[in-house]
């Protein structure tokens, strides 16, 4: 019974969700489309809901090459679709279009978390990402998921060299990526999605926020007990921030089921970790 409570978190989702969808129907967007957030998230709450009740692992600090060389290949495959404007951040899929980094940067910060004394590996491998994301070239992903890696790098390298040289790297990664801005319009009901929000009236506007800032609240509570949490909610956080100074996609509230897989599969690890 105490571990069917922890599923209680994947309804901090439901909000941003609702009000989105408002958002999209009062906008005219097709049913085909603003129902798929509500879809996926139905399955993805059930799938958690069982990885929940299931045993916890005695051992999860053990990250596994498979797995990270696994979302390493998946961030890679975009550039073998045809990408729009030069810009190459989709897997697609029939008819639907996956925002891969979305999905996979949560998987690989947790990845990333389990791998023990293994500073210049951990060192490497966030490059490399980083080095994916500048190509693609998406710096919202990177900036959040360079935010995440600096409280990673800064709690698993031990020399004051590396980590000086961790830092000036990643920020360098940063102000390169929003140098080079890919010239991509923004999507009114993605990355625009707030300003349909505050179409609705002002008070539905500072709600849309409140629904925002709820979705990363169970993370910086569970930060205190792991700093894989605190990592997470960072991430959402910043892919949140950078929706205000450039087209990036709004997480969860905008049209996009990728990113509200990814949430689910963070939410999922740190209630089955964490939660008390």
């Amino acid at each position: 019974m105490k571990k069917l409570k922890g599923i209680v978190s994947h309804f901090l989702m439901l909000p941003a969700i609702v009000i989105g969808t408002i958002a999209m129907v009062s906008y005219g967007v097709p049913t085909s489309i603003w129902i798929q957030n509500s879809l996926i998230w139905i399955m993805g709450t059930v799938f958690g809901a069982v990885f929940l009740i299931q045993r916890k692992e005695k051992q999860f600090n053990n990250g596994r090459s498979s797995q990270i060389i696994m979302i390493l290949v998946l961030l890679i495959l975009p550039f073998f679709f045809n990408g729009l404007e030069g810009v190459h951040r989709w897997l697609i899929i029939g008819p639907i279009n996956l925002y891969i980094a979305s999905i996979v940067l949560p998987l690989l910060i947790i990845q990333l978390w389990k791998i023990n004394n293994r500073d210049y590996y951990v060192f490497g491998l966030i490059l490399v990402t980083f080095t994916i994301l500048l190509f693609q070239p998406d710096a919202g992903q990177l900036s959040a998921f360079a935010f995440a890696a600096t409280i990673i790098l800064w709690k698993k390298i031990v020399s004051g060299i590396l980590k000086f040289l961790s830092i000036t790297l990643t920020g360098a990664f940063v102000i390169t990526s929003w140098i080079f801005l890919d010239d991509l319009a923004p999507v009114p009901y993605v990355e625009d999605i707030l300003f349909l929000v505050s179409d609705l009236g002002n008070v539905w506007f500072i709600i849309g926020i409140f629904s925002l800032l709820l979705l990363v609240c169970p993370f910086f509570l569970f930060g205190s007990k792991g700093f894989v949490s605190l990592s997470l909610g960072v991430y959402f956080l910043i892919t949140m921030i950078v929706t205000f100074i450039g087209n990036f996609p709004t997480p969860i509230m905008g049209y996009g089921i990728s990113p509200i897989i990814g949430y689910i599969i963070s939410i999922t690890f740190i209630t089955k970790y964490f939660h008390t």
